[in-house]
C-alpha cells in the first residue's frame, strides 16, 4: 500500500465517480503541512472526517450509485449496467476511504493527548462505522498494519473480515468508554456535524450499530444473547428519528455543500443516476410476486418526472410508463444509448434534496436547476426505521424475543416518518410539499402490507421486512447490498443467462421503443455473475506485495456470508 499523505481538502474529489460529476464543493483546504498533521486543529480534523465519510457513500459516488444499481434501485447507462465494476474503479474509493482511516487516527491519537476524551470516542465510533462498511464491501483489507509507516511497515498485510469486525466491536466498546467521560471535558459544537457534540446520542449510535453488525453475523456466529441485551434497553438505542445516525449536507450557499447525488440535476447531460424501473414497478404495485396492486405514496417524493404521460422524448424511450421515463437493466433495446436529458425521471426530494413531483411535468431546465430543489439532504448511515427492521428481522430468525408484526409495523410508520422529517429539517424546500404521514394513500398503503405479511408464510414475512427496508433505505446502497447478500432478499431483477436467469424480455406499459409502441417488449440479457463483493483497487494489488491476487467477485464472499 502506498503512503497516504494526511488530505482534508474538498471531498468532493474523495468520493471517486463512475462518469458522475456531483458539483464543486469548496470546503477549506487545511492541508497546510502535509508532515505536521497535528497542527490541524481537532475540530478541523473532525468536521472533514464526517463530511469525506458521508460524501463517501452517497449516490452520485461509485458506491453511492454503483451499488444502487447492484440491487436495483437505480440505473445508468455504461460501465456500471450488468454488473461492469472492476478493479480500476475502486482506486479512489479506496484511497478516499484509507485517507479518511488515517485523519480518524490522527484525531483519535492527538484527542488522546490534549485530553479530549469526547472527540476521542466519536473518532473510535467513526472508524468502527468506516471499517465495518469497508469489510462489508471488500471482506479481507489491511487493519492492523494500516498507518504504522513510522513502524516500518510500508506493504501492509490483509486481515481477514471476522478479525476486522472483532476490532470494530471493541473500538466501539472504546468509544463508549470515551462517550462517558464528559466531566470538565471539551465538548464538540458544530464541529461534529452529526451530533453537535451530544455524548448520549453517539453512544445511542454505537449502540446501533452494533445491533447492525450481530445482524449482519448471526447467519454464521450465534449473537442471540449480545442483541437481546442491546434490544432490552431500548432507550439505550437510536429511538427516534431526531436520533438517527446522519451526515447532512448543505444547500448551495457561501459554498456549494449539496448533496452529491443532486448534481444530476446539474448535468449537463443528465442520467447519472435514474430510478431502477424493478424499484419502480414494485412501488406501482405492477410486480404480481410482491405487494401487488398496492401503490407506494412515495412514488411522487422519490421521483420527479419531467415529462407529462402525453409528451414526447427527445429520443426514444428505453422504459417508459406515462410520465415516468428511465433506463432498464440489461436492455437491448436500440434506445438505451439515446440522450433523453430533459425526459429521464430523476430522483426526487427524498432521498436527494431534488423535487417533489407535483405533476407539474416541467423539465428541470424550465425551472432552474438552482432552484429546482435544495440538494440539502443527508446521507442516513442509520435511521429509526433501520433499527426497526433490524429488530423485526432478529425476531423473525429467533434470536430476540417480541411481536414481530407490531415491531414490523412501526418500522413502516417510521419509514414514512423518516421522509418527514428530512424534508421538514434538513432539506427545507421552498416548494410546497404534502406532509407523507397524513395522506390517505399512506394508511391504505400500510393496511394492504400488513394483510399481505399476515397471510404469508415465513420465508414470505421476511422477504417483506427486507423490501421495505429496501425501499426505505433509497440512499444506503452498501447496507442494501450487504442485506440482499445475506438474506437474498429482496428479490432482484434477473435477465438471462447468468445468475439462473430465464428471462430474455419484458414487457414496457409504454409509449417506448424506436416505434413508441404501448406496450413495448424490450429485449433483455445479462452474462455476469452476481458479485458477491467489490473487486480490490487495481493499485493496491500492483502495489502492495502483501496484497493478494485480484479477486473473482463472483466467487469471493464476505465472512458473514454462509
Amino acid at each position: 500500500m502506498r503512503r497516504i499523505n494526511i488530505y482534508l481538502g474538498s471531498f468532493a474529489i474523495a468520493a471517486s465517480l463512475v462518469t458522475i460529476v456531483p458539483g464543486c464543493k469548496k470546503y477549506l483546504d487545511v492541508n497546510q503541512n502535509l508532515n505536521d498533521p497535528t497542527s490541524v486543529p481537532i475540530s478541523t480534523l473532525m468536521t472533514a472526517v464526517e463530511q469525506r465519510i458521508g460524501a463517501t457513500f452517497a449516490i452520485g459516488t461509485t458506491l453511492g450509485t454503483g451499488l444502487g444499481v447492484y440491487t436495483h434501485q437505480l440505473m445508468q447507462y455504461g460501465g456500471l449496467n450488468r454488473y461492469g465494476l472492476l478493479g480500476p474503479d475502486m482506486d479512489g474509493t479506496w484511497s478516499s476511504m484509507y485517507t479518511t482511516a488515517t485523519n480518524l487516527d490522527v484525531m483519535i491519537d492527538q484527542a488522546s493527548s490534549e485530553g479530549k476524551s469526547v472527540y476521542s470516542g466519536i473518532g473510535k465510533v467513526l472508524k468502527a462505522y468506516l471499517f465495518s462498511m469497508m469489510v462489508d464491501i471488500w471482506g479481507n483489507l489491511p487493519y492492523t498494519e494500516f498507518n504504522q509507516f513510522k513502524a516500518g511497515i510500508k506493504q501492509p498485510k490483509f486481515d481477514d473480515g471476522s478479525d476486522i469486525y472483532d476490532a470494530c466491536f471493541s473500538l466501539l466498546d472504546q468509544g463508549i468508554s470515551d462517550l462517558n467521560n464528559t466531566a470538565g471535558q471539551v465538548i464538540p459544537g458544530n464541529d461534529d456535524i452529526v451530533y453537535k457534540g451530544n455524548a448520549t446520542l453517539w453512544k445511542k449510535a454505537a449502540n446501533t450499530l452494533k445491533l447492525k453488525l450481530y445482524t449482519q453475523v448471526r447467519l454464521v456466529r450465534n449473537v442471540g444473547t449480545q442483541v437481546q441485551a442491546l434490544l432490552s434497553n431500548p432507550a439505550g438505542l437510536i429511538n427516534s428519528q431526531a436520533e438517527s445516525f446522519m451526515f447532512p449536507f448543505g444547500p448551495n450557499g457561501a459554498t456549494d455543500d449539496r448533496y452529491p447525488g443532486y448534481g444530476d440535476y446539474n448535468a449537463a447531460q443528465r442520467g447519472g443516476q435514474v430510478p431502477s424501473p424493478w424499484m419502480y414497478e414494485i412501488m406501482k404495485g405492477y410486480n404480481p410476486n410482491i405487494l401487488e396492486a398496492n401503490e407506494d405514496p412515495r412514488i411522487p417524493f422519490y421521483f420527479y418526472n419531467q415529462l407529462s404521460a402525453t409528451r414526447a422524448t427527445e429520443n426514444c424511450a428505453d422504459y417508459r410508463d406515462g410520465a415516468f421515463m428511465t433506463l432498464t437493466f440489461g436492455s437491448n433495446s436500440p434506445c438505451v444509448g439515446g440522450s433523453n436529458s430533459n425526459s429521464y425521471t430523476l430522483l426526487g426530494i427524498y432521498p436527494i434534496g431534488g423535487r417533489y413531483d407535483d405533476g407539474s411535468a416541467k423539465t428541470i431546465n424550465e425551472i432552474g436547476a438552482a432552484t429546482a430543489g435544495t440538494g440539502a439532504a443527508p446521507q442516513r448511515a442509520l435511521t429509526y426505521a433501520d433499527r426497526l427492521y433490524l429488530e423485526a428481522e432478529l425476531i423473525h430468525a429467533g434470536l430476540a424475543t417480541g411481536d414481530e408484526r407490531a415491531v414490523f409495523s412501526k418500522a413502516l410508520d417510521e419509514s414514512f416518518n423518516q421522509v418527514e422529517y428530512v424534508i421538514r429539517n434538513f432539506i427545507k424546500p421552498s416548494q410546497s410539499v404534502p406532509n407523507i404521514t397524513t395522506l390517505p394513500a399512506t394508511t391504505t398503503y400500510k393496511t394492504s402490507v400488513l394483510s399481505e405479511f399476515d397471510a404469508a408464510s415465513p420465508d414470505k414475512k421476511l422477504e417483506l421486512i427486507m423490501t421495505e427496508k429496501w425501499l426505505s433505505r433509497l440512499g444506503n446502497s452498501v447496507d442494501n447490498y450487504t442485506d440482499y447478500r445475506r438474506t437474498k432478499y429482496p428479490i432482484l431483477f434477473n435477465p438471462a443467462p447468468a445468475n439462473g436467469g430465464t428471462t430474455t424480455s419484458i414487457v414496457v406499459p409504454g409509449p417506448a421503443g424506436p416505434s413508441a409502441t404501448s406496450p413495448y417488449i424490450e429485449p433483455v440479457s445479462n452474462g455476469t455473475e452476481y458479485p458477491w463483493s467489490l473487486p480490490y483497487s487495481q493499485a493496491e494489488i500492483e502495489q502492495n506485495t502483501n496484497a493478494p491476487a485480484q479477486k473473482v467477485v463472483s466467487t469471493f464472499k464476505v465472512f458473514w456470508q454462509p
